[in-house]
């Protein structure tokens, strides 16, 4: 974003005109000094106020990039526990059905006339 501000004209300071009578002369410069050092003021200040709309731009800046970092860090973060919450139910499932095999072992009995008693 750019702001341009214009004040109207700016008088230099040069040699003061020679008019006959000194008085209109002398207050003619004095009315272009007062209005050189008033237009000089408000440059100062337009300029001032300018750099600290550029810094205060900057900052968001700054914070959008920092935030929007922040954002990518938890979308990675969020797929990075995602796939281990997903390895976590599988590993789970698989001990369960594991157990389950291990026990249906351990109840299956033989039918044969030499073992009457069960295995447990």
């Amino acid at each position: 974003m750019q702001i341009f501000l214009s004040f109207g004209v700016f008088y230099d300071d040069g040699p003061a005109p020679s008019q006959p009578g000194g008085g209109a002369g002398h207050k003619g410069e004095e009315l272009r000094r007062e209005l050189n050092t008033t237009l000089a003021a408000i440059e100062e200040t337009s300029h001032r106020v300018e750099k600290h709309v550029f810094q205060m731009f900057r900052f968001y800046n700054f914070g959008r990039m920092r935030k929007s970092g922040d954002y990518f860090l938890l979308l990675s973060n969020g797929r990075y526990v995602t796939r281990w919450s997903a390895a976590q139910s599988v590993a789970i499932m698989a001990a369960g059905y594991l157990q389950l095999l291990f026990l249906k072992q351990l109840f299956i009995s033989n039918t044969d006339a030499k073992l009457d008693k069960p295995r447990c």
